[in-house]
């Protein structure tokens, strides 16, 4: 079941700021503001829903990489910081391995303390599938991963794809005419990836598709660290590399990343940020980072939860669904990025949102891919 309207509402609230360019402090602001009267209109009725069934609370329990990952747990957790702001109660926990998930899922679904508890990462989907089906009356949600038409788990998939394919392009076109002062000039670039999952293999795929899209003869090197948690592989696999003739790599590694920007800063080279605003990290080294509304789509489920309304099933949303719902962030970055690129940019946001060939989700179906897209010729 494709349940898609309150999650676009949630995306535009978070967007709309990553357009106008804002830092992402900006866009916190910009979210608390734009969910402000749909907290007041939903007020009486969550006092109501909560006041009866005694779930007042919102659980939040990140990925494996925990918090302080500048990524996707953090990008998450903002969602969860403007839940509190407004007055809401929130756990957070932080499993330190997979094997811990299923466990500290009962555990929370035992107080029946919450309206609603939030899992982060595809490979949280089989513990929480597990979990929900044995506690039908507690609402959970899994972000980046569909579960299935089950009625008390929202499943949760934000543009992964077509968020790497933009990524990838904007990778091919920088390396191609971006004008870089430390380019290689061996129009190579890579991905490192956090671990070696059906989800991040999508990751892969789509960056490569994408970068191969604007630049044929461009060479995509890939690696996964084999943890969420491992900065010291993330930035071994990237300094390799950038041995090979890498100017820019892509950190989809989540807490692992740090190493692949603080290699960037050691190697004098680039790397492009993902889940989160981190051009901040290394302004002269992080060229961009792709951008989903991930927090908003927490805040709006937990409001849902809170008020009754909350359903369950699976959200895939696209930029053909949204346009927005993927994006580049380019504030707080030092390195000029050409009018030409972003110009390009628009055209292939405007291909990604009129596709009729899906995005490939394995890096082996990348080349059948593009023998059916051709190449771009903006």
């Amino acid at each position: 079941m494709k349940k898609v309207l309150s999650l676009l509402l949630a995306a535009a609230v978070s967007m709309s700021v990553l357009l106008a360019g804002c830092s992402s402090a900006g866009t916190e602001s910009s979210a608390a503001s734009g969910t402000e009267s749909a907290a007041a209109s939903s007020e009486g009725a969550s006092e109501e829903t909560t006041e009866a069934s005694g779930k007042s609370k919102i659980a939040y329990v990140t990925g494996t990489g925990g918090l302080g990952d500048k990524a996707f747990n953090d990008l998450g957790n903002k969602g969860i910081q403007q839940l509190e702001s407004e007055g809401i109660e929130c756990d957070v926990v932080e499993p330190k391995a997979l094997a811990e998930l299923e466990g500290i899922l009962r555990n929370l679904a035992d107080t029946e303390s919450y309206a609603l508890i939030v899992a982060m990462g595809g490979d949280a989907v089989d513990s929480i599938t597990r979990v929900a089906n044995d506690y039908p009356e507690q609402n959970f949600m899994v972000m980046d991963g569909l579960a299935g038409d089950i009625e008390n788990l929202r499943s949760v998939m934000l543009s992964q794809t077509d968020e790497c394919f933009l990524v990838g392009a904007f990778a091919g076109l920088m390396e191609l005419e971006g004008n870089l002062p430390n380019s290689q000039g061996q129009n190579t670039i890579g991905v490192v990836g956090g671990m070696d999952i059906p989800l991040i293999r999508s990751v892969v795929a789509a960056y490569t598709a994408g970068a191969k899209y604007v630049n044929p003869d461009c060479e995509v090197l890939s690696a996964y660290v084999g943890s969420w948690s491992d900065p010291n592989k993330g930035a071994e696999l990237t300094t390799s590399m950038y041995s090979q003739g890498a100017s820019i790599v892509f950190n989809g590694a989540g807490a692992s990343g740090m190493g692949c920007i603080e290699a960037a800063q050691q190697e004098g080279l680039y790397v492009i940020g993902y889940d989160g605003n981190q051009n901040s990290l290394a302004p002269d080294n992080v060229i961009g980072s792709g951008i989903r509304g991930l927090d908003a789509v927490i805040v709006s489920s937990a409001k849902e939860a809170l008020d009754g309304t909350f359903t369950g099933g699976d959200m895939n949303v696209t930029m053909a669904d949204n346009p927005d719902a993927s994006q580049l962030e380019f504030s707080e970055t030092n390195v000029e990025i050409p009018d030409s690129v972003n110009e390009k940019l628009d055209q292939i946001k405007e291909f990604l949102i009129a596709a009729e060939v899906a995005i490939p989700e394995d890096p082996a179906d990348v080349d059948a891919y593009l023998e059916q897209v051709g190449t771009f010729e903006g």
